[in-house]
């Protein structure tokens, strides 16, 4: 690929890509400088000296090593990083300043969140399945996809995750293998994971930075604490597409029901074929699994029916099914109905340990933190131009686009809310407003979906059952949309647009849609730079947005001009109001401008 600069020089226009110069490129490889080893909550520090001079930081990306560490100390379980913008969840902010250390070019301290705004409505199946390889985000695959009407499910791929092993799969293995060793933290893997740095002067701008003129670039990332960094798989949790998880087929292949008989023991169940089940390789569960069951219903009803949670001993191939045998002395039926085949599914209880505990830690440990920088060489007589013209007076002006987060908290009680919004930007560009759950759930119910917030319930369609019920396991990462009515946006006392925005529908847990809502949304993302390619996640990772400019190269002046959100919410029962507590993370989009004046470094906001 070929970068091009134009050769009659403008300093406003320094970097721009119009002209005719044929530039050289290579990478250049920066280590982190404090460390080599990094756990939750540290801080890296990544230097790019001057000596690189230029980079264009759309191709250049952050690579390290990262391995997870299950608490097996109860029961072992399969984990994932989030599948939505995996490995990205491991920072938790981002900060980007002059070689100097002390100016300030842009930071973001709800990274995850903005991530996964981008990722999610920007998704394509081509980008998330190179993300999973590159980036430790899941994807859909064949091997265990759903087969009983669900939702596409991303956070259900244990066969070819980079993060895992997948067992029986690896050469001179038949899939047919029957599974007998524990599974421990070895079967987590050490993945090497390449992610872009989405902010302004790294992959969010597609201008060449001249790191030659700000004496480096030093990148300070902190990583995230780890309550919210793990998923289980989709597949094995009873609050996430129930409808997904394995269908009991009977306590032999034949199909015989668990009896209500008081003292009725099974120390095998047998697994359907449904939902990808067919091979002990596809199993969703590993050796050592808790395992409980739950009634299939049009409610999604998940209860629990056995004394106590089985153990997997082993997962066999018997008779053309998955048999799981369980550690003796199995499990005792003590549920008021019979468990027949074909009306109950499987479940893990492994993060839950037993629904008592809250003390299970699994944690993540990074190494080898390094910077590949997209290097980019100027011809000597055009390097010789530009210094000379600084030094006697001139200026480069650099472009970057920015995004700062404003927080504010609401109560589940407030009705009515007014959202005060901070424009103070010469060029603003668009708002997201990202409504999170401000609730905090403990690591393991984090993990497994228990307990938490409420996305989707059963479409209410006379017979018509698709996932059941799906619960975030991403709290504080995805917008929730809370039964909202409507909102409307303040800006210098006018309303704009002129009506309030209905998203009664959008809002509604069993499904709907609201095309002004997803019309406004839409304006508000591009706008903000984010290529909408997909709007599947619109009521599970819901935003509230609105375009300040008119026009992607267009910009608003907020300076001296008030700005607030108004929200509604309307519902009269239980099911259509306001279910947790929020935290709101709003997104600021503006643009920045790095001015270079002789020694001097300033940053225009």
């Amino acid at each position: 690929m070929d970068f091009y600069i134009n050769n009659n020089i403008k300093m406003s226009k320094f970097f721009s890509s119009q002209g005719k110069t044929n530039l050289d490129q290579t990478n250049v490889r920066i280590s982190a400088e404090n460390g080599l080893s990094f756990e939750p909550g540290q801080t890296i520090g990544i230097f790019i000296p001057p000596s690189v001079k230029y980079f264009s930081g759309k191709d250049s990306y952050l690579q390290f090593n990262v391995k997870l560490k299950n608490d097996i100390t109860f029961a072992p379980t399969r984990l994932a990083l989030d599948s939505g913008i995996g490995a990205n969840a491991l920072i938790s902010s981002i900060r980007v300043y002059a070689g100097n250390r002390e100016q300030l070019l842009e930071e973001n301290t709800e990274y995850p969140s903005y991530v996964s705004v981008k990722y999610d409505y920007s998704r394509t199946d081509t980008e998330q399945n190179k993300r999973c390889l590159t980036e430790g985000c899941g994807a859909w695959t064949p091997d265990t996809k759903g087969t009983r009407g669900t939702t596409k499910s991303i956070g259900n791929n244990f066969m070819h995750s980079p993060l895992m092993h997948s067992l029986n799969t690896g050469e001179g293995e038949a899939q047919t293998d029957d599974i007998t060793t524990t599974w421990t933290n070895e079967d987590f893997l050490k993945a090497k994971v390449t992610l872009p740095l989405h902010c302004g002067c790294f992959a969010d701008n597609e201008k060449i930075f001249p790191a030659l003129l700000t004496n480096g670039v030093y990148v300070e990332l902190t990583l995230a604490q780890p309550r919210n960094i793990f998923r289980q798989m989709d597949g094995a949790i009873k609050d996430r597409r129930p409808r997904l998880n394995p269908i009991f087929q009977g306590v032999d292949a034949a199909g015989t029901s668990l009896q209500k008989t008081n003292g009725n023991t099974a120390t095998s169940i047998f697994l359907q074929v449904a939902n990808s089940q067919v091979t002990p390789a596809q199993c969703v569960f590993v050796k050592g699994e808790k395992i409980n069951l739950g009634l299939i219903s049009d409610a999604g009803d998940t209860s629990a029916v056995l004394s106590a949670h089985g153990e997997v001993e082993d997962i066999k191939y018997t008779s053309g099914l998955i048999e799981l045998t369980l550690k003796a002395p199995g499990v005792t039926q003590t549920a008021a109905t019979d468990i027949t085949s074909g009306n109950w599914f499987v479940y893990s209880e492994s993060c839950l340990k037993g629904g008592a505990a809250t003390s299970w830690a699994a944690t993540y440990e990074v190494t080898d933190v390094e910077m590949i920088m997209h290097q980019i060489t100027m011809t000597p007589e055009y390097e010789k131009n530009m210094l000379s013209d600084v030094r006697e007076g001139g200026a480069v002006e650099f472009d970057i686009p920015s995004v700062v987060c404003q927080t504010h908290s609401t109560l589940k009680t407030d009705y009515q809310a007014s959202i005060p919004l901070n424009l103070e930007y010469s060029r603003c560009k668009s708002v997201l407003c990202v409504p999170t759950d401000a609730t905090i759930y403990s690591q393991n119910l984090q993990t497994c979906g228990a307990g938490t917030y409420i996305q989707t319930e059963d479409h209410a369609l006379a017979g018509y059952v698709e996932d059941g019920i799906i619960k975030s396991n991403r709290t504080g990462l995805e917008g929730c949309s809370n039964c909202l009515t409507a909102y409307s946006f303040w800006l210098n006392g006018r309303q704009v647009p002129s009506r309030d925005i209905s998203t009664e529908k959008a809002t509604n847990k069993g499904g709907g849609m609201d095309a002004n809502y997803l019309i406004e949304l839409e304006k508000a993302l591009v706008t903000a730079g984010i290529k909408v390619q997909n709007f599947s996640e619109y009521n599970r990772n819901f935003v509230v947005g609105r375009m300040l400019a008119h026009s992607e190269d267009a910009v608003f002046d907020g300076r001296g001009r008030s700005c607030r959100l108004n929200v509604r919410y309307e519902g009269l029962t239980a099911e259509t109001q306001p279910s947790v507590n929020m935290l709101w993370k709003n997104f600021i989009f503006h643009l920045r401008k790095l001015v270079i004046k002789g020694d001097t470094i300033m940053v225009e906001v």
